[in-house]
């Protein structure tokens, strides 16, 4: 089966025939093959190309390829290199391996090795690939989590900042600053519509930028301009149907993006606005920096924001008609009092007054807002034209039926204990939200306020009935979008915390092999007594003079060999356990022991001088001993390191000094690790506990050690501080609260 690789790759050969050869077996097997004739091309052609893999010979003209692959690393040392050569001398794949090269292959090539070679290359480079690509899905996830969340929770105080003070300029204002700031856009609008000579305008009423954009509130090209003919007649069309418009200005039909781009708009988001059914207006989102995707998920929480900003308008238009008409009927009551009072005698006059009265009465109740009813003994005696609207039904079909009638099944004992309760004088809320069924049969959410009053002398009930139905579906929409936002969290929280567990098994068990030598010497040491012992015993016997004694005695230190040994096993096994485990009472200076049982020996061959000083007077912390182990290896290979790099480049006279030192200090137990090696530049003293971050060369190091070590230390309630200064030393000081 022919194998085939996504993969780009530049092959640098100087032998037309041999590059006749290679595109022959290699063109039908990657993404691009690209050819070069000698080092310098292909040191062009890479700069240029950038290909996944270089598969090169050493001996060329112009440029050879290690001077060619030396090049190539300066400017991208991340590059795979593959060397073909038909020279077998060890100094050039030494010199290779010090430029990088990952593989080697000797000519004639064997199409085997080379199609083995390549295939490991090219699952190394997807690898590497499918991960950097996961990577980037997975911060574009977090960032589009982060951007919900903050929309949702500005919707969230929009709503409540509108229910509490009311649809005014200050409440707008602050609505839009609350949603620019959250969808992180440029600028954030509101137009009305208003007809004059039954021509559709509309102008922009409040506006909110980001701080270096200019504002459009006063441009007189947004002012009272028809918005159902000339550029924006397709806007019309779309949110006039509650439907939502958005993209970037690019793709708009020329006419719109020409006006948009006079206000620096790159890509837009506008929201139809509707108050009772009726187109309002829109809200508008402009972005004049970046060219914008909106999610879905975005766009329906900004959808529900507009409908809140409805549903509020409503409401205001609702309670400034309420106040003008209670102004309207205070004046008339207080004009038909000074009336009365003024021609009592006039009783024809007063007569004529109170039908006047009766008839503005009338009025206001088939006029108003809001559904009235009035039930006598649970039956409905008349409803307001209103009512009808809510519920599609005629007087006709109700008026003599039961009120819970029309009541949804699952409030109607809610309805009927609050009108008992209200007949018998008893307290009940003053309004309470519930679903009616209107004459299609769908459900409908209404607020329902009722009064106690007497009519034709007998107590009957005045119900208003509010339409909340389109804000009682916002609520639930943004009640399942808050639900997804936290489950969506909670995975993702999951999935961090493996990662994490799995990042601290990997540095527990690393820091085990680097360590193994001195585990190699502490187990040694116990089996070179056994094995003396053996010896001893097998020569008293070879001379007959072995004694019953004697053998007890040497089998009594054998056994206390095995015993050390079993111990040291015992240590390394639950060191490198990944149990979980609860913090204890631990010992500071048995750990400090337990670790440098591990070190000493690659000290001592290392010629490290090892100072110890450890506090007896203060010893016990709440700790895990074998994580605190972890981190003590972590400080004291860092150490070496430090120390090892700096004797390559220091005086024949420097000596390289490590030292562990425990002690007490203000209710807290230190371990500081020290040494005199390379130290820190203070530039990045404060970056060196972040994830990845490392001065170690690629192969040397992940940057990882530190990060898990605060991590480790921040568990068990404590602290981990660096002080140091480049070329002289470096100290890491662990703080942990004294049991």
């Amino acid at each position: 089966m022919q194998q085939y690789w996504d993969i780009s790759v530049l092959c640098v050969e100087d032998e037309k025939i041999l590059r006749t050869i290679y595109s022959r077996l290699l063109k039908d097997h990657f993404r691009v093959l690209t050819f070069a004739e000698n080092g310098m091309e292909g040191y062009e052609q890479y700069k240029k190309l950038k290909p996944d893999l270089v598969i090169t010979d050493i001996k060329m003209p112009l440029l050879n390829g290690l001077d060619m692959v030396r090049k190539i690393k300066r400017i991208d040392p991340e590059a795979r290199i593959v060397i073909m050569s038909a020279y077998g001398e060890s100094h050039y794949f030494i010199r290779a391996i010090e430029n990088g090269v990952k593989s080697f292959l000797l000519k004639p090539i064997d199409e085997d090795k080379l199609f083995g070679v390549i295939g490991d290359q090219a699952k190394e480079i997807l690898l590497r690939r499918s991960m950097l690509e996961e990577e980037r899905k997975r911060k574009q996830a977090e960032e589009s989590l982060k951007r919900n969340e903050a929309i949702l929770q500005s919707v969230s105080d929009a709503a409540e900042l509108l229910l509490r003070e009311g649809y005014n300029e200050k409440t707008v204002k602050n609505m839009l600053a609350k949603l620019g700031k959250a969808t992180a856009v440029s600028r954030v609008y509101i137009f009305e519509n208003y007809k004059h000579n039954d021509i559709i305008l509309t102008s922009q009423t409040f506006e909110w930028v980001a701080e270096g954009v200019s504002s459009q509130v006063n441009n007189p090209d947004l002012q009272n301009f028809p918005i159902e003919h000339g550029p924006f007649a397709r806007w019309s069309g779309v949110l006039s149907k509650r439907k939502l418009l958005y993209g970037h200005i690019k793709d708009f039909p020329n006419e719109e993006r020409e006006l948009l781009s006079q206000q620096a708009i790159v890509s837009i988001m506008v929201v139809p606005v509707f108050v009772q059914n009726n187109w309002f207006g829109f809200m508008g989102f402009d972005d004049c920096v970046n060219e914008r995707t909106w999610t879905a998920v975005e766009a329906n929480t900004i959808a529900a924001a507009a409908n809140i900003l409805g549903a509020a308008i409503q409401r205001s238009i609702t309670e400034m008609e309420l106040l003008q008409l209670n102004a309207e009927l205070e004046n008339r009551v207080i004009e038909r009092t000074k009336d009365l009072e003024a021609e009592i005698v006039e009783r024809q006059y007063v007569e004529d007054m109170l039908r006047d009265s009766e008839e503005k009465y009338r009025l206001i109740f088939e006029n108003a807002n809001d559904g009235i009813l009035l039930t006598n003994q649970g039956r409905i005696q008349f409803i307001n034209p209103k009512t009808y609207e809510l519920t599609g039904y005629y007087p006709k079909n109700v008026i003599g039926k039961f009120f819970t009638d029309f009541i949804h099944p699952d409030y109607r004992e809610l309805v009927l204990n609050n009108h008992h309760k209200r007949l018998n004088g008893e307290n009940v809320p003053e309004s309470y939200d519930i679903q009616i069924i209107d004459i299609k049969g769908n459900n409908k959410w209404v607020e329902l306020k009722s009064n106690l009053i007497k009519w034709d002398d007998s107590p009957s009930v005045l119900t208003f009935m509010t339409d909340i139905h389109l804000r009682k579906m916002a609520e639930e929409q943004l009640m399942q979008l808050n639900q997804n936002l936290e489950e969506r969290v909670k995975e993702e929280l999951l999935k961090r915390e493996k990662q994490q567990q799995l990042i601290l098994q990997k540095s527990r068990l690393e820091s085990l092999g680097e360590l193994s030598a001195g585990i190699a010497h502490e187990i040694n040491q116990p089996l070179g007594g056994i094995s003396l012992s053996l010896d001893n015993i097998l020569y008293e016997r070879n001379n007959n003079t072995l004694t019953d004694q004697y053998l007890t005695q040497k089998f009594e230190l054998m056994f206390q060999d095995i015993t050390r040994i079993r111990k040291i096993i015992q240590h390394v096994r639950e060191f490198s356990r990944d149990d979980p485990r609860q913090l204890q009472a631990v010992n500071v200076s048995k750990v400090i022991n337990n670790t440098l049982s591990f070190v000493n020996r690659l000290y001592i061959d290392h010629n490290i001088d090892l100072e110890i000083a450890i506090d007896n007077q203060h010893q016990l912390v709440m700790a895990d001993a074998f994580r605190l182990e972890q981190v003590m290896l972590n400080l004291l290979s860092n150490a070496k390191y430090a120390v090892e790099t700096k004797a390559k480049s220091a005086p024949g006279d420097y000596k390289k000094k490590i030292s562990v030192r425990s002690g007490f200090l203000k209710n807290m137990i230190y371990i500081d690790v020290s040494d005199n090696g390379t130290g820190i530049k203070n530039a990045i003293l404060n970056n060196i506990f972040d994830p990845f971050f490392t001065t170690k060369k690629a192969q040397e190091g992940t940057g990882l050690g530190l990060s898990i070590s605060y991590g480790i230390i921040k568990d068990m309630q404590g602290e981990i501080i660096a002080e140091s200064v480049e070329n002289e030393f470096t100290k890491i000081r662990i703080l942990l609260p004294e049991k």
